[in-house]
């Protein structure tokens, strides 16, 4: 086979790869509405009991919004539980008195940390012990709920007979640096995790969004809460894998208008707020950190150089990955609440999320740790602690 053989067929398994993750992303996440779904479904004949949770720590920006539009929601059956997480702000006295005025929220004050445990999975713990409901929804204190919400949610979830449910939350921005790299980390997201493969039992198809996990309560307390995955930074994504392991029934809608957030305050907020996943996401290893880094050149940025400088007979394949990405990144960014106007900057976007994975590894290794809410975990522990 001659070099030009060689880069021509390169190219178009480059697209094959790309495919692999795009197409279904493209052509099943936009479809999968939460309205759209749960709509179908025929209403319960009587409504489980809902426990929303939510563990907080120093949200007091957000957190009296956020409770006030979980209160108005039209679920019949609800309770609210506020975890507030060794705050030093007003979080507590916020939550506190709307609590005074609404029977449906109870807050919990937690004050010490105990070793061997993240401040947020142990406060989602404490929590889930005291809830009394049939369903548990684990969100955070600055997720903004639409009325109908959980009742549609649940809807399809106790339709369905789902043990855990997710939704995927659409991302408000103000910038478009910022939309460039949520859309793309969101799109990026759909590719790792493959919701859509979980059917077919794929090692990688498991999911958990920390905005909207819902979970039956007598399958979670069976496989232990959050105990498994207490030292566990992606305790959202490892509390889906945990339910998958143990061959719970799951699924994921997206949100649209349903379930929104900020996720961060700026483009360089997005960078920062990765410092503590990203190479959690990689098992705290450098040769998969490697291994991902070079996969993700070779699909996101390789195809770039091969345009730009190999004749268009040997880099039609090259070129059709770059405009599947594009129109895939594109879709993704409609999906998630964000605008069309990300669609030139793929490469830029790519770049940034690359950089804040490398940045997180950089970071957590010269600390040797993860500084989290103010609280420092070793990483010896967290390596440790990773769940399989």
């Amino acid at each position: 086979m001659s070099e030009g053989e060689v880069l021509f067929w390169t190219g178009w398994a480059t697209f094959a790869s790309a495919a692999f993750f795009s197409l279904p992303a493209l052509l099943l996440m936009p479809r999968r509405t939460l309205r759209r779904f749960a709509e179908r479904c025929p209403e319960p004949e009587a409504w489980p009991s809902l426990s929303v949770i939510i563990a907080a720590r120093d949200e007091e920006s957000k957190i009296g919004v956020t409770l006030e539009r979980l209160l108005s929601s039209d679920y019949p059956s609800l309770e609210i539980i506020l975890a507030n997480d060794r705050s030093r702000d007003r979080t507590g006295e916020i939550a506190a008195a709307i609590a005074e005025r609404d029977s449906r929220l109870r807050v919990l004050t937690i004050d010490v940390l105990p070793d061997g445990w993240l401040g947020k999975t142990h406060a989602l713990q404490l929590a889930a012990h005291q809830a009394t409901g049939e369903y548990l929804l684990f969100s955070d204190g600055d997720i903004m709920f639409a009325p109908d919400a959980l009742r549609l949610s649940l809807q399809y979830a106790v339709a369905k007979q789902l043990d855990h449910f997710c939704l995927m939350p659409s991302m408000e921005t103000e910038s478009w640096p910022e939309c460039v790299l949520v859309s793309f980390f969101a799109m990026l997201f759909a590719f790792g995790t493959q919701p859509w493969f979980r059917r077919l039992r794929l090692p990688h198809a498991y999911y958990g969004v920390g905005a909207f996990n819902l979970v039956r309560r007598d399958t979670y307390e069976r496989l232990g809460g959050h105990e498994p995955i207490r030292l566990d930074v992606l305790d959202d994504v490892k509390l889906g894998k945990l339910f998958f392991v143990n061959g719970a029934s799951a699924d994921y809608l997206v949100a649209g208008d349903a379930v929104t957030v900020r996720w961060q305050n700026s483009a360089w907020g997005v960078i920062r707020g990765l410092e503590k996943n990203a190479f959690a996401g990689c098992q705290y290893s450098l040769p998969k950190l490697l291994g991902f880094s070079l996969f993700y050149i070779a699909v996101f940025h390789a195809p770039w150089l091969a345009a730009a400088l190999l004749p268009l007979k040997l880099s039609v394949g090259f070129l059709a990955t770059l405009l599947l990405l594009h129109l895939t990144f594109a879709r993704l960014a409609l999906t998630f609440g964000g605008s069309l106007s990300v669609t030139p900057a793929l490469l830029p976007g790519s770049l940034g999320v690359l950089f804040a994975f490398w940045r997180s590894a950089i970071l957590t290794l010269r600390q040797k740790g993860v500084r989290w809410r103010d609280t420092f975990y070793p990483l010896d522990q967290l390596r440790a602690a990773v769940y399989r």
